[in-house]
């Protein structure tokens, strides 16, 4: 299915389930929706039922833990020349252990914050004023404290906001709103 290049296009990371899920459902409904996700087959399974209604949709590979990957999706988003109005940086595990991504930094704390802060930073140049940035973590953890204690993307995101703001010259220019819930055990949780 071709991309209409005239719609709204909404990026969301995580859309393969639960809230995520819900969420690119319910935006493909105003706008093109690229999905941004690890699982090619569960992305293409989201693309499906959206397209199954009737509405557009665009699946994106990207392991959010990798900032090779982060690099390769943002160039493959830009590339689809949509009119970004929406980025949900909605992607997050909490390991129940401590896992590492291939450059040995903490999977949790690379996948949750530094791969939606990339992706952002990647794409910043390419919104328009007046877009929306959110990033929701899921959960993350500080590795050497136990019980694991959630970690905070707001400082990052504010930082990000005001550079932002700085760089365009319009201080209405981009909006980021960011929030860390407390993280509940669910049927999603991972267990690796």
């Amino acid at each position: 299915m071709s991309v209409p290049t005239n719609r709204n296009g909404y990026i969301i990371t995580g859309p393969t389930s639960g809230i995520g899920r819900l969420t690119a459902l319910e935006l493909a409904k105003h706008g093109t929706v690229v999905l941004v996700g690890r699982d090619r087959s569960r992305l293409d399974e989201v693309q499906k039922t959206i397209e199954q209604r009737g509405q557009h949709a665009v699946s994106v590979a990207c392991d959010l833990s990798d900032l090779a990957s982060v690099q390769r999706a943002a160039a493959e988003i830009v590339a689809l020349n949509l009119s970004i109005v929406g980025l949900l940086n909605n992607a997050g595990i909490f390991p129940m252990r401590e896992t590492k991504n291939a450059l040995g930094w903490d999977m949790a704390f690379a996948t949750n914050h530094l791969g939606p802060f990339a992706l952002t930073e990647a794409l910043a140049p390419h919104l328009p004023d007046g877009a929306n940035v959110s990033s929701s973590v899921q959960a993350s953890k500080i590795p050497s404290e136990s019980p694991p204690r959630p970690l905070g993307f707001a400082a990052v995101a504010t930082s990000r906001q005001r550079r932002a703001r700085a760089a365009s010259g319009n201080p209405a220019a981009l909006r980021c709103r960011a929030r860390t819930p407390t993280p509940r055990r669910s049927s999603a949780t991972s267990l690796r």
